[in-house]
């Protein structure tokens, strides 16, 4: 395909967009490596980036069942089986390989009423875009910050027959007005958001770590995990240390998938405040 170098170009060589963040990211996670390697590491992102904005329009028009030749799920069942007993589920990912394929290939699932949240974008006429088109692909768009009154009228209105799982990514940076805790991910000290783990501990959410595997061919296998028996009589934290712990251990086997562009360390300074409450 022309267009996946071409674009490679354009984002690595010409546009070199957020080189000095990326640099410095895998530098941070990759201490013991040379810049040579560090500098091969960057274009093996910024190929796959490539390829998730190529993919990203091909979605508009893919079919479910294209989707399901792209995606394998390696324990569906799962989520069926937990809300059989009556929970409803926190799915937390990460924004690695394409999340967008993946969230909806979750939500394809039947019977579960599948809640996608997101932060919104800046601007309206590009979130009312986006908004629409994930409603087409059988996702129901939540704002991060619509969630909590949400699943309030969602239990108050004794809607516990329909099942919900919530989808969600966590592996972002907070801002300096979240709720967060400090933790380690992909080996350094980290502001970590707090919000899955008290929604779930809060709402008796079953969290879910999706484990996500890319294989060849612009594949992926997808592997859910059930977050520990017994996690919620652990210290505030456990659950979110037990995510990035996995994620770190994902990005590690296959480094180019995951979102290195993002400027996750920003708010280092904050360690040592008290986190918002």
């Amino acid at each position: 395909m022309v267009l996946r170098p071409l674009l490679f170009v354009v984002l690595y060589q010409l546009v070199g967009y957020r080189k000095k963040v990326v640099l410095l990211n895998l530098t941070r996670s990759f201490p013991s490596e040379t810049p040579a390697q560090i500098k091969e590491k960057a274009k093996a992102f910024y190929w796959h980036l490539s390829t998730v904005f190529i993919e990203a329009v091909k979605n508009l028009s893919f079919s479910a069942d294209a989707l399901r030749s792209r995606i394998t799920y390696t324990n569906p069942a799962l989520i069926h089986e937990l809300h059989a007993k009556g929970k409803n589920i926190l799915l937390v990912g990460g924004h690695y390989g394409n999340w967008e394929w993946i969230a909806r290939r979750l939500a394809a699932e039947p019977s579960i009423q599948f809640w996608f949240v997101y932060k919104p974008l800046g601007r309206p006429w590009a979130e009312r875009w986006l908004r629409r088109w994930r409603e087409r692909q059988g996702l129901v768009p939540v704002p991060i910050k619509e969630v909590r009154p949400r699943l309030k009228q969602f239990f108050e209105n004794d809607s516990l027959a329909t099942p919900v799982a919530l989808y969600l990514g966590a592996d972002q940076s907070p801002t300096p007005h979240s709720r967060w805790i400090v933790g380690t991910f992909l080996g350094q000290r980290t502001l970590m958001y707090q919000g899955p783990e008290e929604l779930s501990r809060a709402y008796g959410l079953r969290p879910v770590f999706v484990g996500i595997e890319p294989l060849e061919g612009g594949k992926y296998r997808v592997r859910l995990e059930e977050a520990p028996q017994g996690w919620e009589l652990e210290p505030s934290g456990f659950l979110m240390q037990w995510y990035m712990d996995r994620l770190s251990q994902q990005i590690f086997r296959a480094p180019s998938y995951w979102l290195w562009s993002h400027r996750r360390w920003k708010l280092d300074g904050l360690e040592t405040q008290t986190p918002t409450t």
